[in-house]
């Protein structure tokens, strides 16, 4: 089973260091101008898709003007809603549109059957297409996980406050001994640990007390708030040598955790490797 469970991926927002406009305009041209391309081209007004939906219709319109991307629940169910294959909709063309040579033999045997053959065909493919969902199902739960962000920031630099009610998300990554191991996600804000951490860096934390001397470190310091520094025998040193030391016997430091790696674009699933991720987990986290 699986530690902890996950929210989807709308986890992806945050990942990189986006403007809100700037995620706008991904949501529009990713989801919303498309879902509104082929609900126009079904006949369907806002409305009408939200009712089939079960929404509000304010959600559909946030869609397609890209305040917001619908959850994966939603958008498989649409494929259906407006006729599009999801190669279509994602724009991944070739794929599921042109048939190899064994292919078009297949559709053309297919064709002379009677009844009771093409029956017989349909059956098998449905068996065989459901065993290979089945596997790309199993392929993605044992190949990612997830970790918490409750979207806190550790400073390079001047200390960074923490929210006191802080929401909860998960992060998919690909499956490690370190995203196994990490309890959070933490930004990094300021540049005092460079060059080995930079300002918008994510980095895995493992909650522990035991930090030793040489590990980096996460310290809520009194007067400072949440930094990131490299522990010494007397201080939390700075990386940069154009920063300062911080000296946590002084100024009192409680220690959130060890930094035990960073998250790189490649540990990042796509999009469709995460809708698989969260629809195998209620079958297999058992």
């Amino acid at each position: 089973m699986k530690e902890r469970k996950t929210r989807g991926y709308r986890s992806m927002v945050g990942l990189e260091k986006l403007s809100k406009d700037e995620i706008k305009a991904r949501n529009l041209e990713t989801y919303g101008s498309k879902i509104k391309s082929y609900r126009i081209k079904a006949g369907l007004e806002p409305a009408q898709l939200a009712e089939i939906l079960g929404i509000s219709e304010s959600s559909v319109r946030n869609w397609e003007c890209g305040l917001t991307r619908p959850d994966p629940e939603y958008l498989y169910r649409m494929f259906s809603i407006l006729n599009v294959e999801p190669n279509e909709f994602f724009g991944f063309t070739g794929i599921g549109t042109l048939l190899t040579t064994n292919e078009r033999q297949i559709v053309d045997q297919y064709r002379t059957l009677d009844d009771a053959g093409k029956d017989a065909v349909e059956t098998f493919v449905s068996a065989m297409h459901e065993k290979a969902h089945m596997r790309k199902l199993r392929a993605a739960y044992d190949n990612m996980n997830s970790v918490s962000s409750w979207g806190r920031a550790a400073a390079a630099g001047q200390g960074c406050e923490w929210p006191e009610h802080p929401e909860e998300e998960e992060v998919i990554l690909y499956d490690s001994s370190d995203v196994r191991r990490a309890d959070e996600i933490i930004t990094i804000s300021g540049s005092s640990m460079e060059p080995q951490y930079s300002d918008g860096d994510l980095v895995l934390v493992q909650h522990t007390e035991d930090i030793r001397i040489g590990d980096i470190g996460i310290y809520y310091v009194y007067g400072y708030g949440a930094v990131i520094k490299q522990v010494a025998h007397d201080r939390l040193h700075s990386l940069n040598p154009e920063y300062d030391d911080v000296f946590p016997y002084e100024e009192g430091a409680i220690p959130i955790g060890r930094v035990i790696g960073k998250v790189t674009r490649d540990m990042i699933p796509s999009v469709e490797e995460q809708m698989l991720f969260e629809e195998a987990l209620p079958i297999f986290d058992k």
